[in-house]
């Protein structure tokens, strides 16, 4: 029976004698571990969500899409990382030491590096994040008294999400230790590489996934919908690098050397086979730059066209200098509210050179799928997905609004879609089947 404490010391041992390998290893866990605790931190700031509820949502994505990439890249640089200590681990085996001692020395050498990581991430967050707030509230133009707080919640998930790829990690260590008798672990990385297979399945899938990330995105016109569908096709994307580079490179370069017109010169044959053993070894590494470049690229470009076209969205989404909405009243105070703008555009030497008023209904409504037909909304039931939101304006305002001398004839309206086109429909459509007067 070996003494406890002598595994704590071996574990501490092995970290600097392998410290060359281990603080790569911890540094690029804590930097992991440090973007997303940013971004978590900035999704739970209520202050800013209420600024801006497309941008929690955009930062919700974001979470999500470093978790997955966190794991990925995690699991290969630790792929490295035990490739290099197996020698070091058979010689403890032969020396004496079981597959259970090691795994408890293997288990607090975990402990140390992921307790190293987190708590080193965490805080390096904690210092970065008030700089890439600000950063943010700057490109956004966003003022007033915004706090930043540190968010104990954000501390909290970061530490079991990461706690948990951890743990996975030094499961998947232990059962490759497991499976490996000491001769195997004695040779480490000097195993030769067998020749890896082709993976048609992984292939298609890899292909099928590419082509529909991107299709969504170029697909979806409409703003609303697009951020909805943003995540499905950046993990689309994502699962397609990487199945294309593990397997799609693998199956491309046996064809090449299957086509012997091809494969039989000099330079292709040597250059074609090497690469196929190399493509096994750095597919998943070759992925991980890939994707890191497109993130890279898409956030400086997505950055740049939104801080330049922020103008035009503001004079698209806000014609008019002032805009002012009441509800409930009649046509005395809808006078009083006239003279109130007279009075103030007066008193501020200012002149309306353009003014619009429209009366508006709105109303949410939940579509039913049995009798396709628009029922009233129960109260509290705002996270149902058929709901449908109706606005609806008298004709006159809209042809007063838009210059234009629209007529409809009885039991008529003119729809208008969120494809941006606007047809006349008859009220005894399946939609608009029911009738109610609202007073």
């Amino acid at each position: 029976m070996m003494n406890s404490k002598i595994y704590g010391k071996l574990a501490v041992t092995n970290l600097k004698n392998n410290r060359k390998s281990y603080i790569p290893y911890i540094l690029a866990s804590a930097f992991s571990v440090m973007m997303y605790f940013i971004m978590d931190n900035l999704y739970r700031n209520r202050s800013l969500v209420e600024k801006g509820s497309p941008l929690a949502i955009m930062l919700s994505y974001a979470d999500a899409v470093l978790l997955i990439f966190s794991i990925i890249f995690l699991f290969y640089i630790n792929s490295f990382l035990i490739k290099r200590r197996k020698k070091e681990l058979g010689i403890y085996n032969i020396l004496g030491m079981g597959k259970g001692h090691l795994g408890k020395m293997l288990f607090l050498e975990s402990v140390i590096t992921t307790v190293a990581s987190i708590i080193g991430g965490i805080l390096a967050g904690i210092l970065l994040g008030k700089l890439v707030y600000l950063i943010l509230l700057k490109i956004l133009h966003m003022g007033g008294k915004i706090e930043y707080r540190i968010s104990l919640a954000s501390i909290g998930m970061t530490t079991i999400f990461f706690g948990a790829i951890f743990i996975l990690i030094f499961l998947y260590n232990l059962l490759q230790m497991k499976l490996s008798n000491p001769i195997e672990l004695l040779r480490g990385g000097n195993t030769g590489e067998r020749e890896p297979k082709t993976k048609w399945i992984m292939t298609i899938i890899g292909i099928l996934c590419l082509a529909g990330g991107y299709s969504i995105a170029l697909i979806t016109k409409e703003p609303m919908a697009a951020l909805g569908k943003f995540f499905i096709a950046v993990i689309l994307v994502i699962i397609g690098t990487y199945a294309l580079f593990m397997a799609g490179s693998i199956a491309f370069l046996k064809m090449l050397r299957n086509k012997k017109s091809y494969y039989y010169k000099t330079r292709h044959f040597t250059a074609v086979s090497g690469m196929i053993y190399r493509m096994k070894q750095n597919a998943v590494g070759l992925a991980n730059i890939c994707i890191l470049s497109t993130m890279v690229l898409v956030m400086v470009s997505m950055t740049v066209s939104l801080y330049g076209g922020l103008n035009d969205v503001i004079v698209t989404r806000f014609p008019y200098e002032a805009q002012i909405t009441s509800s409930g009243i009649n046509q005395k105070e809808e006078g009083q509210i006239e003279e109130i703008i007279k009075n103030t555009t007066r008193k501020n030497h200012t002149v309306t050179t353009s003014q619009i008023r429209f009366h508006v209904g709105r109303f949410t409504t939940v579509y039913n799928n049995k009798t396709k037909q628009l029922d009233m909304m129960a109260a509290g039931d705002y996270s149902n997905s058929n709901a449908v939101d109706l606005v609806m304006i008298p004709l006159s305002d809209y042809n007063q609004t838009e210059g234009k001398n629209v007529k409809l004839k009885e039991n008529e309206v003119l729809l208008y879609h969120r494809n941006h086109k606007r047809t006349h429909k008859k009220s005894d459509t399946e939609a608009l089947k029911n009738k109610k007067v609202i007073n």
